[in-house]
C-alpha cells in the first residue's frame, strides 16, 4: 500500500536526518481505534507529512488546500498520502461531508485549526471550522504540538536544517455544544478551546495569541471535557 510506504519513508528520513534531535512525546495518548479528530499546530512545511507519519494509527486522513489538487504528480502524491481537498476560508460542503463520512467510519481526521501555515511560528486565531466539526461529530479531539519544524525547513529552503524537532500528542478530549447552565457554545469558542489545548503542549514562545493560559482557561471553562 502506497500510504503505508510513504509513512514509513517519512519516518525513516526524519529519524535518519535528525538522529539525536528528534522526539515523539505522548504517543500513548493516541486512541488506536474509533473516530478521532487530530488538531496540530501548524507553522512549518514539514507538519502535514510529519503528523500522519508519526501518528500511531494507519487510518489518518488530512484536509489539504485545494490548490494542491490540480492534477499531475503533486495531486497523486497528496491523494496517496490520504489527503483530500478543502477550499480554505469557506464552508466547503464537499470537504465537510468527506470529514463526517470518515469519522462515522471510525477513522482519524487531521485538521489544522488555523486553516493555514502560520509563518510567524506562533499560534494565531483559529477558524471556526475545527470547532464546528468537533461539536457536530462529538468524538474525541487530540491536540498536537509541533516544535522546530519551521526552523528545520524554513519557507523557500531547498534542504532541511539539523535542529531539534518534536511532536507532542496531548490527551484526548471532547468539545461540548452547551455549557452546564444550558448556554450555547459557539463554534469559535470551540475552536479557541482546541487551540488552548494545543497551546498547553507548546513552549511559551510559540503560544502567540494563546499565551495567557490562566485567563483562557477561565473564559473557556466547560467547553472541553477529558476523555476517560
Amino acid at each position: 500500500m502506497i500510504y503505508a510506504f510513504l509513512r514509513w519513508l517519512m519516518r525513516a528520513m526524519t529519524r535518519t536526518y535528525l538522529v539525536g534531535l528528534f522526539r515523539v512525546i505522548g504517543a500513548e495518548n493516541v486512541p488506536r481505534t474509533g473516530p478521532l479528530i487530530i488538531c496540530p499546530s501548524h507553522s512549518g512545511t514539514l507538519d502535514p507529512p510529519m503528523v500522519p507519519a508519526f501518528t500511531p494509527r494507519s487510518d489518518a486522513w488530512s484536509m489539504a488546500k485545494s490548490e494542491y489538487f490540480r492534477g499531475g504528480l503533486n495531486e497523486f502524491l497528496f491523494r496517496q498520502y490520504h489527503a483530500f481537498p478543502v477550499v480554505r476560508h469557506s464552508a466547503d460542503r464537499n470537504a465537510l461531508r468527506r470529514s463526517f463520512d470518515l469519522l462515522e467510519a471510525g477513522q482519524a481526521l487531521v485538521i489544522y485549526p488555523e486553516g493555514t501555515r502560520v509563518e510567524s511560528g506562533v499560534l494565531a486565531t483559529p477558524e471556526p471550522g475545527a470547532g464546528f466539526i468537533a461539536q457536530k461529530a462529538g468524538c474525541p479531539v487530540l491536540p498536537v504540538g509541533l516544535t522546530g519544524t519551521r526552523e528545520c525547513l524554513p519557507k523557500g529552503a531547498r534542504w532541511p536544517r539539523r535542529v531539534p524537532v518534536s511532536i507532542t500528542f496531548g490527551k484526548p478530549f471532547t468539545v461540548a455544544s452547551k455549557r452546564a447552565d444550558g448556554s450555547r457554545i459557539s463554534h469559535q469558542e470551540a475552536a479557541d478551546a482546541i487551540m488552548l489545548e494545543i497551546a498547553e503542549l507548546l513552549p511559551p514562545n510559540q503560544r502567540g495569541l494563546f499565551g495567557d493560559l490562566p485567563s483562557l482557561r477561565m473564559r473557556l471553562a466547560g467547553v472541553t471535557q477529558p476523555v476517560s
